[in-house]
C-alpha cells in the first residue's frame, strides 16, 4: 500500500517513506482526480461564494457610502450659517468669528410658470445670482453642465424642482421680475404684481445645495443664474442679498456670530450646522436599512453555504471508504476537504470583490446619491478588503464541520433507514403511489450511495417562505405607516400660522374661519425648545378649540395637566425616562423670562416631522397652560387673549377637516383665504429614504427567495441523480413517464408545503418582532398590519415556483431508458 500511494503521488520510495511526504502527495492527488471529475460542483460553489460574499460586500459598502454621504457633501460643499440682508453690504461678514463667505444676490420675483405644466409659488423659490468661481463651492452639480456666463437666459435648477415639479434639463421656466419702484410695497410685505419684464430662462443643469435638501420645513427650490442675466435685469429690480458663511470654530461660533450679526445688517439666520446634523439623520434610516440587509444576507448567505459544501463532501464521501481501505489516512482526507473549501473559497471571494465593485455604480440611492460627492463606481478599500479576507475565513471555517463529518468512519445509517411517519400515513391512508413515492423521496435520506441530504432543502425551503413572510408583513406595516399620517404624529389635515405682528382681530378671525361645520378638530399650539433633564429637546404644547387634542401617544396618554408631559421614544432613552417617572424641564417663559419644574412623564409621544427637526422619536408635548404663562383674566375677551398669546410665542392652529370630499373642500376655501399662512403636512424624509428610495423588504425577499430557488434546485437534481437505480426499477415494474414525473413533482411540492407550514407563522412572528423593534426606535406608532392576501400569494407561488423547478428534473428521469438508470456507475 505504501509502495502504491507513493507511485501515485509521484513520490519515489528509496529508503523509509516519510509521513509528510505521503500527506502532501496524497492529497495533490485526491486535488486533481477530484476537480477533473467534478470540477462543475467545485465551479458552482465558487459561484454561490462569489454570490453571497459580492452581495454582503455590496451592502456593507453601500451602507458606510450612505451614511458618509452627506458629511462628505458638507465637507465640499458645507458652510456653518446662511442669513438674508436687505443692504447691500452688511458689516456681518467683516466679523472676526468669520473666515468667509459667499454673496449670492436674490431679484424680487413673481409667481413662476413652466413648461412641465405647474406653477411655482415664489415664496419657495429663488432666483439667485452667484459668482460663477463660487458656484461649485455652494452646490453640487447632479447633472447637465453649468450655465454659460455670456448666456442670461440660462440657469441650473435645484434638484427639489426636479423631484417635486419635474423640471429637466430643457425645461423653460417664465419668471417674472419686480421693478425697483416696487420697492418700499415689497418692504412693507404688500402683495404685488411685478412691474419687470417676464424673462424665458432655460434649464441646462440640475444642482444641490445644503439648504435644499428635504427637512421637516418647507421646501426649497433655487434657480442659478449667470452674469449676463445679472448685468441685464439688476439695475431695474428689487434685489436683495444672502450670504453663506464659514465661521472660525464651526458650530460652537453660532451663538456669537448671530448676537452680533444682528446689529450688523443681517437677518434671518439659518443654523446650517444643525440643519446638516437634522438632514444626516434623516439618511441615517436608509444606511440602518442597509446594514440590517447585509446582516441578514450574510445570515442567510452563512446557512446556505454550509449548506452547499455539506451536501458536497457527503456526496463526495461515497469514495472515501475506498480510500481509507488504501491506506489514506483520515486527516489527509481532512486535509483535501479543506484545501477543496479554501480553493473555492479564494476564486468565490475574488468574483464577489468584483460584484461588490460592479454593483457600486448603482450606490448610493436617493438622497444620499444626490449628496454623495463622487457616485457612480466606486473602490473601498477600508470595507472590500477586510470585508474579503473575514469571508474567506469564515467559508473556510464552514467548511470543518462537513470535512470531519464526511471523513468519519463510524457512521451509521440506521437513522437514514428510518422511514418517514409522513409517508406511513399516507400509505394507510390508500394514496396513490406517485405521491408516496414523492413524499418518501422528500422526507427520507436514504442510504449509502442512493442518500441525499433533506435537511439542508427543508432547511431553505422553510428559511425562504421566512423570509418572504417576514418582509411581506414588514412591506405592509410600512406601507400603512407612510400612508396613515396620523401615525407619525400628522393627526391634522393642514396648519396655519398666526400673525404675529397683526392685531387681535385678524388671528381671531383666523381661528372663526377654521372653526367652521366640515372641520372636526382644532387645536392651537406652540413650538419650541426646552431643556429636560440637562437635555435640550424640540416641544410641542398645544390647547384644543374643537375636537380631540390632535397629537399622537404610542403608549399611555397625552397630558391632561399643566405638570403632565409626554416624552418621545428617543427622547425616554435620552433623559433616563419612563411612563410614570418625573422629569425636570426648564423653558422659557412668555414675558422672556425662565421656568422651571418638575413634570410627570405620562405617556410616549409620536411627533410630527414639521415641527420637530431631531427626529420622529425625539421631542416632548406639553399643555399649552404649561408654556404659556399665567392664564388670561375670565371673561368675554379670555379666548382673544390667549389666541394673540400663542401668536406672539409664534404659534398656530393645527386643523382636522372631515372625512371625504367636503371636509376636503371647506379646508380649501379656508386655506385660499389665508394663502400666505397656510401650510400642509409633509411627510418625514427618514420614512422617505427608507420606504422610498430603497426599498429594502423587497431586496431581501427577492436574494432569500433566489437563495431558496437554488437550494431547491440543487436538492431535487441530487436527488434524481443519486436514485436513478430506484427510478429505473419502478419503471421496469410498470411505472410510465407521467408516473416518474408526478413523483418528482410530489417531491418538490411536499418540500414547499413543510417550508409553508412553519414557514409562514415563523415569518409572521418575525416580521411582528422586527417591525415592533423598527417603530419604537424610530418613534412613530407600531400598528403591524398582516397582509393575509399577500400572505396567502407567497404561499400558492411557493407551491407554483416548486413544482416549476421540478419540470427539469422530472422530464430528464421521465425520458431516461431504463436500462441507463439501472446500469452500474
Amino acid at each position: 500500500v505504501r509502495r502504491g500511494l507513493a507511485a501515485l503521488s509521484g513520490t519515489a520510495v528509496s529508503g523509509t517513506l516519510q509521513r509528510g511526504e505521503v500527506s502532501v502527495g496524497v492529497v495533490t492527488m485526491l486535488l486533481r482526480g477530484e476537480f477533473r471529475h467534478r470540477w462543475r460542483a467545485w465551479v458552482a460553489g465558487a459561484v454561490l461564494v462569489a454570490l453571497v460574499s459580492g452581495l454582503v460586500l455590496a451592502g456593507v459598502a453601500t451602507a458606510r457610502r450612505t451614511a458618509t454621504a452627506f458629511p462628505r457633501y458638507r465637507e465640499a460643499h458645507g458652510f456653518d450659517s446662511f442669513f438674508y440682508a436687505v443692504n447691500t453690504a452688511p458689516k456681518a461678514i467683516a466679523l472676526p468669528v468669520v473666515t468667509s463667505s459667499v454673496l449670492i444676490d436674490t431679484p424680487v420675483i413673481g409667481p413662476i410658470r413652466c413648461s412641465c405644466g405647474r406653477a411655482i409659488n415664489p415664496t419657495d423659490i429663488s432666483v439667485d445670482e452667484v459668482a460663477p468661481a463660487q458656484q461649485l463651492r455652494i452646490s453640487k452639480l447632479v447633472s447637465g453642465r453649468l450655465p454659460d456666463q455670456s448666456r442670461p437666459d440660462e440657469v441650473l435648477a435645484s434638484f427639489t424642482l426636479q423631484h417635486d415639479f419635474g423640471v429637466q434639463v430643457g425645461t423653460v421656466l417664465h419668471v417674472p421680475l419686480a421693478s425697483e419702484s416696487q420697492r418700499q410695497a415689497v418692504l412693507e410685505n404688500e402683495n404685488i404684481i411685478p412691474a419687470g419684464p417676464d424673462v424665458a430662462l432655460r434649464v441646462v443643469g440640475i444642482e444641490a445645495s445644503e439648504v435644499e435638501f428635504p427637512t421637516a420645513t418647507a421646501p426649497d427650490y433655487d434657480l442659478y443664474t449667470t452674469d449676463a442675466f445679472a448685468r441685464r435685469y439688476n439695475p431695474d429690480a428689487i434685489v436683495f442679498r444672502e450670504y453663506f458663511v464659514s465661521l472660525r470654530h464651526g458650530a460652537a461660533s453660532q451663538p456669537e456670530f448671530e448676537s452680533q450679526a444682528r446689529s450688523r445688517g443681517a437677518l434671518s439666520f439659518t443654523d446650517l450646522d444643525a440643519l446638516g446634523a437634522t438632514i444626516t439623520a434623516s439618511i441615517e434610516p436608509q444606511a440602518d436599512g442597509w446594514w440590517i440587509l447585509s446582516g441578514l444576507v450574510a445570515l442567510v448567505g452563512l446557512v446556505v453555504v454550509f449548506q452547499a459544501l455539506l451536501r458536497q463532501a457527503i456526496v463526495e464521501s461515497e469514495d472515501y471508504p475506498t480510500l481509507r481501505g488504501l491506506g489514506i489516512a483520515r486527516d489527509q482526507l481532512v486535509g483535501f476537504v479543506m484545501i477543496r473549501t479554501a480553493v473555492m473559497a479564494c476564486a468565490g471571494i475574488v468574483c464577489g470583490f468584483g460584484i461588490a465593485v460592479g454593483l457600486s455604480v448603482f450606490a448610493p440611492v436617493g438622497e444620499a446619491r444626490v449628496a454623495d460627492p463622487s457616485p457612480g463606481l466606486n473602490v473601498d478599500p477600508l470595507v472590500l478588503v477586510p470585508g474579503a479576507v473575514i469571508a474567506f475565513v469564515v467559508v473556510v471555517l464552514l467548511g470543518v464541520w462537513p470535512a470531519v463529518r464526511a471523513t468519519r468512519t463510524d457512521r451509521s445509517d440506521a437513522a437514514a433507514i428510518r422511514p418517514s411517519r409522513v409517508a406511513a400515513y399516507l400509505s394507510s391512508a390508500g394514496a396513490p403511489p406517485t405521491m408516496l413515492i414523492g413524499v418518501r423521496h422528500a422526507l427520507e435520506r436514504g442510504r449509502g450511495r442512493t442518500a441525499v441530504p433533506i435537511g439542508s432543502a427543508l432547511v431553505g425551503a422553510i428559511l425562504a417562505v421566512t423570509a418572504l413572510s417576514g418582509t411581506a408583513v414588514f412591506a405592509a406595516s410600512l406601507s400603512h405607516l407612510t400612508s396613515t399620517p396620523s401615525l407619525y404624529g400628522q393627526r391634522f389635515d393642514g396648519w396655519f400660522s398666526f400673525n404675529a405682528t397683526g392685531d387681535t382681530s385678524q388671528n381671531a378671525a383666523l381661528v372663526a374661519a377654521v372653526e367652521r361645520p366640515g372641520i372636526s378638530a382644532v387645536t392651537m399650539g406652540v413650538a419650541g425648545a426646552v431643556e429636560i433633564n440637562g437635555k435640550v429637546v424640540d416641544a410641542l404644547a398645544g390647547q384644543s378649540l374643537r375636537g380631540p387634542l390632535l397629537v399622537t401617544a404610542s403608549d399611555g396618554r397625552t397630558p391632561s395637566s399643566a405638570h403632565e408631559v409626554v416624552l418621545g421614544a428617543s427622547t425616554m432613552r435620552q433623559v433616563g425616562a419612563r411612563v410614570g417617572s418625573v422629569v425636570h424641564v426648564t423653558s422659557p417663559s412668555s414675558n422672556g423670562g425662565i421656568r422651571s419644574g418638575s413634570f410627570t412623564v405620562v405617556g410616549t409621544g409620536v411627533f410630527p416631522p414639521d415641527f420637530n427637526s431631531q427626529g420622529l422619536g425625539t421631542g416632548a408635548i406639553f399643555r399649552l397652560s404649561s408654556v404659556a404663562g399665567s392664564p388670561c383674566p375670565s371673561g368675554p375677551g379670555a379666548r382673544d387673549c390667549e389666541i394673540e398669546k400663542v401668536a406672539r410665542l409664534g404659534g398656530a392652529v393645527l386643523v382636522q377637516s372631515d372625512p371625504g370630499a367636503q371636509g376636503q373642500a371647506v379646508l380649501a376655501r379656508v386655506a385660499r383665504a389665508y394663502p400666505s399662512q397656510v401650510n400642509y403636512p409633509r411627510p418625514p424624509t427618514n420614512l422617505v429614504n427608507f420606504g422610498e428610495a430603497v426599498n429594502f423588504p423587497l431586496i431581501f425577499g427577492v436574494i432569500v427567495a433566489l437563495f431558496g430557488v437554488a437550494t431547491l434546485l440543487h436538492f431535487l437534481v441530487v436527488s434524481v441523480a443519486r436514485r436513478r437505480r430506484e427510478l429505473g426499477i419502478l419503471k421496469s415494474l410498470g411505472f410510465v413517464r407521467r408516473q416518474v414525473a408526478l413523483s418528482v413533482s410530489w417531491q418538490a411540492t411536499t418540500v414547499a408545503l413543510i417550508g409553508i407550514v412553519i414557514g409562514v407563522p415563523l415569518g409572521i412572528a418575525l416580521g411582528h418582532v422586527v417591525w415592533d423593534a423598527f417603530a419604537t426606535n424610530l418613534g412613530v406608532f407600531p400598528q403591524l398590519v398582516v397582509g393575509t392576501g399577500v400572505v396567502a400569494l407567497i404561499a400558492g407561488g411557493v407551491l407554483v415556483v416548486a413544482n416549476l423547478l421540478a419540470i427539469g428534473p422530472a422530464l430528464a428521469s421521465a425520458r431516461a431508458p431504463s436500462a441507463s438508470l439501472l446500469q452500474s456507475e
